[in-house]
């Protein structure tokens, strides 16, 4: 076979193999874990309470450990912890 003949399968290998790969993962986002019908007025009412929970511990945490200031100098690139 020629060379060219080669390339050509070459490109439409990795042409097919592309396309089935973005149409998994179109398949498996759309239709997949994440496809569910949205969620009932109880379901968002436990989802929102946990969000908020979550939030409270967030908020927490910020406060009990705040953010470390960097130091002034320019050269001193040391790690604050």
């Amino acid at each position: 076979m020629s060379s060219f003949a080669w390339i050509l399968i070459l490109v439409l290998t990795l042409t097919v193999l592309g396309s089935s790969a973005l149409l998994f993962v179109t398949i498996k986002y759309y239709w997949g874990d994440r496809g569910r019908p949205p969620l009932t007025g109880d379901e968002r009412r436990v989802q929102h309470e946990k969000e908020i929970e979550m939030r409270a511990k967030q908020i927490e945490y910020s406060r009990m450990n705040p953010p470390r200031p960097r130091s002034t100098s320019f050269w001193d690139n040391t790690k604050q912890s």
